[in-house]
């Protein structure tokens, strides 16, 4: 069994499908809905602990048939909302060690409408209605990290959000040798912050920011960062494995809700690597995890559904 710290937003998802997404002044009825905790590194730990069956996930991913621990490590608030993130967190074997938000900063909403037909998703967040006070980096509340099992830890993910405990979890996995992954959904005022502590970077097309994958890969290496990979959806993954590069295809599947993929991929990522030796080989076996762990999350509407 293997363990896994995870940092980074925690939110309240409400998902709803929809035929389509509605233009201004028009109302229409959801087909579907659910309600789920949501994050990048919030859904990343639910993947990472889940252990799936040979049946859905196939027999070439031992790694992600056994279930494993998991903490998340979040800003919640002790409102409502944060009862239901944490709720749902814990009651997929994930240990929460939130930090509360400065008071009066309530619990962060997401609202997502995923179109039935494609799979895609539009995302609102509202972030933007959190009070207390907010530091450049985007965080709100305290600094002070709760107390952390350092000697069980195989390895470290983060979104990157909530910066100054983000900082503190890196810089303390990398003074331990615990390797450390960062899942780049777009570039943000604080990122170069975090880059010379990652190990790992995983990062979509927004963060590529136009650039070659060579490009991309020279601007991370000149943070220290040897591994890295860029991924698209459907399409292939480009990767470069300390000096070694490539391309890995995803399974190709129906999408019915793209909604977390990445997230899920990045749960399968770390389950497949950690406590093992970074190396190109664990590196790319790893990626094909990650990717078989996002193509089996959208193939149903929601991101618990396809966990059951």
């Amino acid at each position: 069994m293997a363990k896994g710290l995870f940092i980074g937003l925690a939110t309240l998802d409400v998902i709803q499908l929809v035929d389509a997404v509605p233009a201004a002044n028009q109302k229409i009825v959801a087909r579907d809905f659910t309600i789920a905790a949501g994050g990048p590194a919030t859904n990343a730990a639910i993947a990472f602990a889940h252990g799936y069956s040979a049946t859905a996930i196939g027999e070439d991913y031992p790694e992600l048939l056994r279930t494993d621990d998991a903490v998340m490590v979040a800003r919640v608030s002790q409102d409502p909302i944060g009862t239901l993130i944490t709720k749902d967190v814990v009651a997929h074997g994930v240990e929460t060690a939130f930090v509360p938000h400065t008071s009066g900063t309530s619990s962060t909403v997401a609202t997502i409408l995923v179109t039935q037909a494609t799979g895609d998703r539009a995302v609102v967040s509202a972030g933007d209605q959190r009070g207390g006070t907010t530091d450049d980096a985007g965080t709100t509340g305290s600094s002070r990290l709760p107390a952390i099992d350092w000697h069980s830890i195989g390895i470290v993910e983060t979104d990157g959000y909530e910066t100054d405990l983000t900082l503190q979890v890196l810089k303390e996995a990398r003074s331990r040798g615990i390797i450390t992954v960062f899942d780049g959904g777009s570039v943000k005022p604080y990122t170069e912050q975090l880059l010379p502590y990652i190990d790992v970077a995983i990062v979509s097309e927004p963060f590529a920011q136009g650039r070659t994958p060579a490009e991309l890969f020279s601007y991370l290496n000149n943070f220290g960062i040897r591994y890295a990979a860029i991924t698209r959806g459907a399409s292939p993954i480009d990767y470069w494995a300390h000096g070694n590069t490539g391309q890995i295809m995803p399974p190709s599947v129906k999408a019915v809700d793209t909604l977390g993929a990445g997230d899920f991929f990045h749960g399968g990522f770390s389950k497949a690597l950690a406590g093992k030796q970074l190396s190109p080989e664990t590196f790319t076996a790893a990626l094909r995890a990650g990717a078989q762990v996002a193509a089996l999350s959208v193939q149903s509407f929601g991101t618990r559904s396809w966990l059951q």
